[in-house]
């Protein structure tokens, strides 16, 4: 890899220059592109929408729970780095794993589980993983919810469980779990399930008829039982069909993945950092129908970068660290209320890696849900983005919270692009410029937000790493490629 080390590669003119002593390689032994030159138009006086204090939130299979010690107080490490993450977020527990998991209200069941101390994502599709949750589990699950601080979303399985299962495993997480229970979910993916030895895959229809039988048996047990769903894959039109049918929900959910499968050689690094949630996939759209029609919100409640447990190269690095800022703040503009990246295990694409035994680590995906939980609390303005944009693939990002800016700029090119940026108060003179960056993009190791690493005991010290100088609301940031820059004034 060739470190650069001259600004004149940039450009000539600046009237404040983010100064950067090394920058990036585009790929291990590539050098950077030349630079192109954006603008960045601020307008405050445009709101979009207000993010959550719990927008942040993970996922994980429902087989984990056959470990009870996976999620409890005494596991220190993983609750440090989920509440690094933020004092408010949400976990939600779920996955394929959830088709294959009984309720067992005797705690002696717990000893017939052979559940891995930490079980990967997209286990219940490899390994059709079964596990028998029992009390335990849940009583230290919510031991891990008080100590994280944390709501739950919890999963419930609708494919090869029945209503009356459900309601008994229902009643005691409900009464386990109180406040912090934020919905039940019935089924996993439900527009992908079909019949045991049936090719066709179920209707709504289906769905719904069944989801009302198992809702009603859980709402004899629970009267007032949360739930949100239909917690889809990728049918957008059960989305407003639920709404549509008007159910008592707290939320409307689905599931998104960036790319997949991991066989296809078209997953690559440079197709991931184009993915998103643009107007073109048709989702937002839905969703904002939807919400209207039902008066409720949406929550991604489960996804990340590649389907099928992740693919090598390319959820590992620091690649989903860029997509996963990126795409969580696409989703907060669009009036989403939260997301929850799937994970678990050694899973490639998991926020955290590890497990009790070894220890848990922070993945680079983790490191862009940092970027993002900056932006909690704060209203989404409009940031518009001109100039050479058809040669760059920049994203940004503006929001004020009180007579505070924070801008998220996020250069998912090769090139070193230079910004113009406008529309921020007169009377601030300077912002604070903090990084998200790695040695390369491919980079496994050595991802930074703000300078810092995040140790294994979930410290973490970022820090302001340049200020820009503002004159009149204007301000130049030179950023590197393959680089985000959260700026705050």
């Amino acid at each position: 890899m060739k470190p650069i080390t001259t600004r004149r590669e940039f450009l000539g003119h600046s009237a404040a220059i983010l100064a950067v002593s090394s920058l990036p390689a585009v790929v291990r032994g590539q050098s950077p592109s030349t630079a192109a030159a954006l603008t960045l138009s601020v307008n405050a006086a445009v709101k979009s929408a207000t993010v959550p204090m719990n927008f942040t939130g993970l996922s994980y299979e429902s087989a984990q729970l056959g470990h009870p010690e996976f999620f409890s107080a005494q596991n220190a490490a993983l609750i440090a780095l989920v509440r690094r993450l933020g004092p408010q977020g949400v976990l939600r527990i779920g996955g394929n794993t959830s088709d294959y998991t009984r309720w067992s209200p005797d705690d002696a069941d717990t000893a017939r589980n052979n559940t891995s101390s930490a079980i990967n994502p997209d286990a219940g599709t490899a390994a059709k993983t079964a596990s028998i949750i029992t009390p335990q589990a849940i009583r230290n699950l919510n031991d891990f919810m008080v100590a994280t601080g944390w709501q739950l979303i919890y999963g419930l399985d609708l494919r090869r469980g029945t209503p009356e299962n459900a309601a008994a495993e229902a009643t005691f997480v409900a009464k386990t779990l109180g406040s912090r229970l934020l919905a039940f979910q019935i089924g996993n993916e439900p527009d992908m399930n079909h019949n045991d030895g049936e090719k066709q895959r179920w209707t709504f229809d289906q769905y719904w008829s069944q989801f009302v039988i198992f809702r009603d048996a859980i709402r004899k047990a629970v009267p007032n039982a949360p739930f949100a769903g239909p917690d889809i894959a990728k049918e957008l039109d059960w989305i407003t069909n639920m709404a549509n049918h008007k159910p008592d929900l707290v939320m409307l959910t689905g599931h998104y993945y960036a790319e997949g499968p991991p066989k296809d050689p078209a997953m690559t690094l440079e197709f991931l950092l184009k993915r998103g949630r643009n107007p073109e996939s048709g989702e937002i759209a839905t969703v904002h129908k939807a919400t209207q029609m039902l008066g409720k919100p949406y929550r991604m409640s489960e996804g990340n970068s590649c389907f099928h447990g992740g693919k090598p190269g390319v959820s590992d690095t620091f690649a989903s660290a860029l997509w996963s800022a990126d795409y969580m703040l696409q989703l907060a503009q669009a009036g989403y209320i939260g997301v929850n990246l799937h994970g678990g295990g050694e899973g490639l694409y998991t926020p955290i890696a590890g497990s009790i035994e070894n220890g848990f680590t922070a993945r680079p995906v983790y490191y862009g849900m940092l970027l993002a939980q900056d932006f909690v609390g704060c209203t989404l303005v409009e940031a518009k983005l001109g100039g050479q944009t058809s040669a760059a693939n920049v994203t940004a990002f503006a929001a004020t919270q009180g007579k505070q800016y924070k801008l998220a700029v996020f250069n998912k090119s090769s090139l070193l692009v230079s910004i113009a940026i406008d529309g921020l108060t007169a009377s601030v003179h300077s912002a604070a410029v903090s990084l998200l960056q790695a040695p390369a993009i491919d980079s496994k190791d050595g991802v930074t937000f703000g300078g810092s690493a995040v140790s294994k005991d979930g410290s973490f010290t970022p820090r302001s790493q340049s200020t820009l100088s503002l004159r009149h609301g204007k301000a130049s940031l030179d950023l590197p490629p393959y680089t985000a820059a959260l700026i705050t004034t």
